[in-house]
């Protein structure tokens, strides 16, 4: 029975020599298997394997050219950031600008306005001061005439009495 279990696990039954036949047959099975292994096996794993390397890259360059629009749109908020903020400051500038203007206009009318009402108080002042004045000279002369009449105890006309007081107020006025 080693015999036969000899001949099984070598495969051959004669030891003496080289045997070509088997030799030929193992070597076509094997090239067989092989083509069958590259037509079933080999052949769509590669492909799989190509289409996974093929997909990999296209990923990574998808993700390079995400990172450079992503790097393009932060580049364009901090431009769209520096403008809004130049615009603002820019507004709120010419707002003062503008807030110094109005308060400069405000207490320019309101000079005006206190200029012209003293300049119409003066005014005002001025005419009072002239008619007290009038009615003043008006009362000294009458009291004047009055006082002339009874010191003389003459009569004169009322009209002459007046003359003369507004004379004597004219000459002392100047003095």
């Amino acid at each position: 029975m080693t015999a036969t279990t000899n001949m099984f696990v070598l495969g051959a039954a004669d030891t003496s020599g080289v045997q070509w036949g088997t030799i030929l047959v193992t070597l076509v099975t094997f090239l067989i298997l092989v083509a069958l292994l590259k037509k079933f096996a080999w052949g769509p794993l590669k492909g799989v394997m190509d289409q996974r390397e093929h997909d990999i890259n296209k990923d990574i360059d998808d993700a390079e050219q995400a990172k450079l629009n992503a790097q393009k749109l932060e580049e364009q908020n901090k431009q769209t950031l520096k403008e809004t903020q130049d615009e603002v400051q820019k507004i709120l500038e010419d707002s003062k600008v503008q807030a110094r203007k109005q308060h400069e206009e405000i207490i320019h009318e309101a000079n005006i306005r206190a200029n012209g009402m003293i300049e119409t108080a003066q005014n005002e002042i001025n005419s009072e001061k002239e008619r007290a004045i009038a009615d003043i000279n008006n009362q000294v002369s009458e009291l004047s005439v009055l006082i002339a009449s009874k010191v003389l105890q003459k009569e004169i006309s009322g009209k002459d009495q007046k003359e003369l007081v507004e004379k004597y107020i004219k000459e002392a006025g100047d003095k």
